[in-house]
This record gives structure tokens, C-alpha cells and sequence, in this order.
């Protein structure tokens, strides 16, 4: 038996099909006795709504598109879950990308979006030397409002939702500092990415402060934030032994003490060790992590927030320049520091 369309309901409604389009989702313009119609009909021919069918009617989509760089990471995680609560909460359909860091993974999303008509799209850049954030002219040149999550690409002109991250990395680096260490190794990731150039603002301006010389030889540039680098390039701090360390995230801040611990050393009493993020594991990490808490929640709520602001009311993606958002952290210090 052939699959019922949105004609067939409209023809058996007697009704055109932007009216079944309007009454199947509950928009405006529509009588209550004509919706009810329309949706007793769909029940009965066994309809399901065509996407395309829609969007092509209505020439908009209920659909936000959503580019994450990975989900192993449980940050990106809690990110996502955060996003598809607050996407069911305002009535859209989240089209999930992951990009796996990849600046080809990214374009094929984003070709992806526009074909769905996503009305808007939330981007977390390409987190590595390679993304530039040339995909996203696609979007632009679509007219599709950006909004950008954590993170954005340099020389991007949309608004932006960022964690306060030199404040962040100024408090860690201070609390460390205010406890008798001078002595440390800085860990981050080989981009010019606005995210680890804020944090390493935070790290410079809390040793300066503290009259601590920086150390360019006593910073360690992974390619890419994962586990398996951080793990795999942390027998150095065995070799070259210091008071503490510092580290952009906490995935990678585990990788490093499992292997200081394989390697003998006891935490934090021969090194204090401390990340960023606050993820739901660093807590339950033996030991518990001390870290800077990003409020994720807050971050993705703004976010959303300008996305939609922009899609009702037909406001321009462009920032103008501007449109920093940042949202304060705070300090969690737990036990991988004295």
C-alpha cells in the first residue's frame, strides 16, 4: 500500500496543503474545528510528516543545527545534553554534527543544515590548527544566523558565548601561587584558538603579578586537547620534575596524573596538579580533580537565547565585531593540590 502524502491528506480535508502543513504543526491561522479535521484524517490515513514536504510548503523549518567537535570528551557530553533539553523546551528539532575536529567533517554538516533549512546554526569550532572557520561563509551567504559555544573562530564577527577563561586560568594560577608554588609547567593545545589564548592570558597575568619569571620552555603544546596526547607526552614531567601543573582541561589533566602515579609520584605531595572544565568525572577522579568549574548550563542557555532572539526577529547574524559574551566561573579546589 503506497505511503500517504500531505496531498492526500489535503484533498481528503478539502483543505490546501499549507492548511494540513499549518494544522499538523500547530501554527496560527488555522481554525480549531479545520485542525482538528486535519489531524483526525492524518490519524486515520496513517500520515507521517514529510520534512521536506514542510519545508518546502512553509519555506522554514522547526530545525537548529549544532556543530561539536567530538563527544568523548564528557564536556561536549554535558554540552549536548544540555542543548537538545533546551532545543525540546522552545519547540526545535536539534540536527546534531560532529566533526571530529575535522575542517571536511564541518562543511559536510553544514551542507547538511542548509539542506534540512536549519534556521539557525550553534557552531564549537574545529578545535585544532587546521579549522578557520571558511565553512561557515556557507551559512552566511544563506542568510542562516551563527552563533557561536566555548569557543569561536578568529576574525568571526558573530556573537559569541564564551566562559570568562583568563579569569578563570588568573584564579587556578593565583590559588596555586598563594600556596608557596613558583615553579610549574603550563599545558595547552598547538592553535591560536581564542580559547587557549584567554586562558593563557590568565596564566601570565597571575605570574606576573606574583613576580614569577614565564617559562616558554615550561609549556607543553598537544596538537589536539585528548586524553591519549596528554597521556602519551606526559613522561616528560617525570624527566623534568616541577612544583605543579597546569592544564587546559580536565580530560587531559587525568591523563597526566595517571601516568605521574605510574611513574611513582604521589598527588599533590610531590606535584599539585590542577585542570579546567569540571566535568561530571572530576569529582569521582582518585584524586578528585581541583579545577575551574565552567557553567555550562548558563553558557548553552545564553547561546540559545541569541540564536532564537535572532531567528524571530530577522536580526542579523553579524555581531558587528563584538558580541563577546562571557560567563563568569569559579575555582573547585579538591585534592590534586596542596
Amino acid at each position: 500500500m503506497a505511503k500517504s502524502t500531505i496531498r492526500d491528506v489535503a484533498r481528503e480535508a478539502g483543505v490546501s496543503v499549507a492548511t494540513v502543513s499549518m494544522a499538523l504543526n500547530g501554527r496560527v491561522g488555522v481554525s480549531e474545528q479545520t485542525r482538528g479535521r486535519v489531524l483526525e484524517i492524518a490519524r486515520r490515513m496513517d500520515y507521517v510528516p514529510s520534512y521536506s514536504a514542510q519545508s518546502l510548503v512553509t519555506q522554514e523549518s522547526n530545525c537548529v543545527g549544532l556543530l561539536i567537535p567530538e563527544t568523548q570528551n564528557p564536556f561536549y557530553g554535558e554540552i549536548l545534553d544540555t542543548m537538545s533539553r533546551l532545543a525540546e523546551e522552545n519547540g526545535l528539532t536539534l540536527l546534531l554534527g560532529i566533526t571530529n575536529n575535522s575542517p571536511e567533517q564541518e562543511e559536510k554538516y553544514i551542507r547538511f543544515f542548509l539542506s534540512r533549512r536549519a534556521q539557525g546554526v550553534i557552531v564549537i569550532p574545529v578545535l585544532n590548527r587546521h579549522g578557520n572557520g571558511r565553512n561557515l561563509d556557507l551559512l552566511r551567504a544563506a542568510g542562516v544566523p551563527i552563533v557561536f559555544c566555548t569557543e569561536r573562530y578568529n576574525d568571526s564577527r558573530e556573537h559569541a558565548v564564551l566562559c570568562d577563561f583568563e579569569q578563570g586560568e588568573y584564579e587556578i594560577t593565583r590559588h596555586l601561587v598563594s600556596r608557596g608554588l613558583r615553579d610549574f609547567w603550563y599545558v595547552s593545545v598547538n592553535t591560536q584558538a581564542q580559547y587557549a589564548q584567554l586562558r593563557y592570558a590568565g596564566y601570565v597575568r597571575a605570574l606576573r603579578e606574583a613576580g614569577i619569571r614565564v617559562r616558554p620552555e615550561r609549556e607543553l603544546h598537544l596538537d589536539i586537547p585528548s586524553y591519549e596526547q596528554a597521556y602519551s607526552l606526559a613522561g616528560r614531567f617525570l624527566e623534568e620534575p616541577a612544583e605543579a601543573i597546569i592544564c587546559i582541561n580536565d580530560i587531559m589533566t587525568m591523563a597526566i596524573i595517571k601516568r605521574l602515579r605510574e611513574g611513582g609520584l604521589h598527588i599533590p605531595e610531590d606535584v599539585s596538579v590542577a585542570g579546567f572544565d569540571d566535568i561530571m568525572f572530576s569529582s569521582l577522579f582518585y584524586p578528585p580533580l581541583t579545577t575551574v568549574h565552567q557553567p555550562i548550563t548558563a553558557i548553552c542557555e545564553k547561546t540559545v537565547e541569541l540564536l532564537l532572539d535572532a531567528v524571530a526577529n530577522g536580526a542579523e547574524p553579524d555581531a558587528g565585531g563584538g558580541g563577546m559574551h562571557l560567563i563568569p566561573p569559579h575555582l573547585v579546589v579538591r585534592e590534586t593540590t596542596i
